[in-house]
């Protein structure tokens, strides 16, 4: 199986602007590929798993009625924060009705348990119903949605392994790093969308998962980007996606020469490119869009998620599995 440790040898980043960062990092070349014709045989079908390994994963505390920590996921691609099965046995939750959960794969439906108070940092929700998946589809205590994220900052500090969430801060007070980039974003779908992103050339619709450890196009971009290459190398192979909840999806796996988001270009990227349920549901089949994930966001040596003031903050430096990149 492919695994994010594995794809991610060939990037490389590098800055649009400003030109005195541009000059301190750099891309690093993948080998010349030769062009695709027709379609690859079936031994290079290319196996990924979307859902995040357990080097990916970072957790918070969190207090549910006055007991715990547990410790949860924060999923930004998640409408709905999430209990598992154990924890609401633990804590004796009474049942709530049943309702269906969309996911990015796919519906289901399932229980839901009633809590009085849940604290994560600075967010809380009160008197809510959630709904209950299995472990094994979350790989923690629980799931952080964007329901508790409204007017909150989540900090990512990936080489720390540490995550924080709290309210967000006016641009006003905010001192930004010389190596600190701010991208706008604006929230689309109920999830946080770089307002201003180019994959592959392809002005596209990019929505950050935290959730999500492969990050995943749709065809309508992979077509658009198969369009703008095709008399260039290209480097593309069909693909069979493994998601959090087991389910199989068809589409294919391609290096994509660069992902702009804001000023920040990033080189040779590896992505997953499929049809999921989550784009028909949000009808985008055909339109380029897609979820850009922890293979991308770990790149950098920190990454802010503010959803009270609409942007996402990048901070460049070693991340948890980037290739050293700065020049000596």
């Amino acid at each position: 199986m492919l695994t994010r440790r594995t794809i991610t040898a060939g990037l490389g980043l590098s800055m649009a602007a400003p030109p005195a960062l541009a000059a301190a990092v750099a891309p690093v070349p993948l080998p010349q590929l030769p062009p695709s014709t027709g379609s690859p045989p079936p031994d290079q079908l290319v196996l990924l798993d979307a859902g995040l390994d357990q080097h990916a994963r970072m957790t918070l505390e969190v207090v549910i009625n006055g007991q715990g920590p547990f410790q949860f996921v924060v999923d930004t691609g998640a409408d709905r924060t999430v209990l598992t099965p154990g924890l609401v046995e633990r804590l004796s939750l009474p049942a709530g009705p049943e309702i269906i959960v969309h996911g990015v794969s796919g519906s289901v439906t399932t229980s839901t348990a009633r809590i009085d108070n849940l604290r994560a940092g600075d967010a809380k929700l009160q008197d809510v119903n959630l709904p209950v998946l299995p472990y094994d589809r979350v790989g923690a205590d629980g799931l952080l949605g964007v329901d508790i994220l409204e007017g909150r900052n989540i900090v990512m500090d990936f080489p720390r392994k540490r995550l924080e969430i709290r309210r967000t801060q006016r641009v006003s007070q905010v001192m930004r790093m010389s190596s600190e980039v701010s991208v706008a974003a604006d929230e689309q779908f109920g999830r946080l969308t770089l307002a201003d992103s180019r994959i592959g050339g392809v002005r596209s619709l990019a929505f950050i998962d935290s959730g999500g450890g492969v990050s995943i196009g749709n065809m309508a971009l992979a077509r658009a980007i198969a369009t703008r290459r095709r008399r260039t190398p290209d480097f593309v192979r069909p693909a069979r996606l493994l998601t959090a909840g087991g389910e199989m999806q068809l589409g294919e796996f391609r290096l994509v020469p660069s992902v702009l988001m804001g000023d920040l270009r990033i080189t040779n990227v590896p992505m997953a490119f499929a049809d999921l349920h989550i784009f028909d549901l949000w009808s985008l089949n055909n339109r380029p869009a897609a979820l850009i994930g922890v293979d991308i966001l770990r790149l950098f040596a920190r990454v802010e998620l503010d959803f009270g003031a609409g942007r996402v903050l990048f901070r460049l430096g070693q991340g948890g599995l980037a290739p050293r990149i700065w020049n000596a």
